[in-house]
């Protein structure tokens, strides 16, 4: 906890560096402090708000090289004026307001600028999320289905499926076992393990879930979710038909539908 809220704190020092110096950089040699201005010329707190907002996203975009090559050729300036304009309003307009407050109501500012990092953060929770969807679409999209059949026909049709992944992170998969009463085997169940992923055929495997199966005939479906941690990637494999002692191919007789497959990593 002390952690997070160390993080949030950082990020909220940072982004009040960031636009005081924005602004400083921007205004100050329009500002005046013997300037007198009436409450009716400023631009509404709302849209300045948002104006604001608009700067420092600009200001973000700026920093990806493809987006700095076409627009950094630019006075910088200029990029911010196009905002203010495309508001509806004047660079005169904007320093008139920036002057009120720096002059007439700091305070309030503060409280503006507290506003502007609620929105950013919420905007940054969302394109998390979003962003967190899209790689979990991408993932299932890589193995969206897959069927075993047991007894197998060959050791490529095995229900044993490894994935790289890269922690820390969840992993999700959906699957329908179904194990018939005339299946030999003792204990068929589902386990997960892994292993370091430069150490595959030399690394101790640590093994994590584990989930027995029950012989009657029937479809079970079943959801697993399991926890990564470490720094280093993994090579984690999901054996969906496993088994203690020792009997044939023929021996087994069993059904495993894998639904979905899903690994979200944390959010840097």
């Amino acid at each position: 906890m002390m952690n997070r809220k160390k993080k949030i704190f950082s990020a909220d020092m940072y982004l009040r560096i960031i636009a005081s110096l924005l602004i400083l950089i921007i205004f100050t040699s329009c500002v005046n402090q013997r300037d007198k201005v009436e409450k009716k010329d400023l631009i509404p707190e709302d849209i300045f708000i948002s104006m604001i907002t608009d700067i420092y996203l600009a200001t973000g975009l700026l920093s990806v090289s493809e987006i700095r090559y076409e627009f950094g050729g630019r006075d910088s300036v200029m990029n911010y004026i196009d905002i203010i304009e495309s508001y509806g309003y004047s660079y005169e307009k904007m320093n008139n307001t920036m002057n009120y407050y720096f002059v007439s109501n700091p305070k309030k500012l503060i409280r503006i600028y507290d506003n502007i990092i609620k929105e950013m953060s919420e905007m940054e929770s969302f394109f998390q999320n979003e962003i967190m969807k899209e790689s979990e679409a991408r993932s299932r999209a890589r193995m969206n289905y897959a069927e075993f059949l047991l007894p197998s026909s060959s050791d490529t049709a095995l229900p044993v499926l490894t994935r790289k992944v890269y922690p820390p992170g969840k992993y999700t998969v959906i699957f329908t076992a179904t194990v018939y009463p005339d299946d030999f085997s003792f204990d068929p169940h589902f386990e997960s393990r892994l292993v370091d992923a430069d150490s595959i055929g030399t690394g101790r495997w640590k093994y994590t879930d584990k989930i027995k199966y029950v012989k009657d005939g029937h479809p079970h479906r079943i959801t697993v979710t399991g926890r990564i941690e470490g720094s280093r990637p993994v090579s984690l494999e999901l054996n969906f038909y496993s088994q203690s002692g020792d009997i044939g191919e023929g021996d087994k007789h069993a059904t495993i539908v894998v639904n979905s497959f899903s690994y979200i990593a944390d959010p840097i």
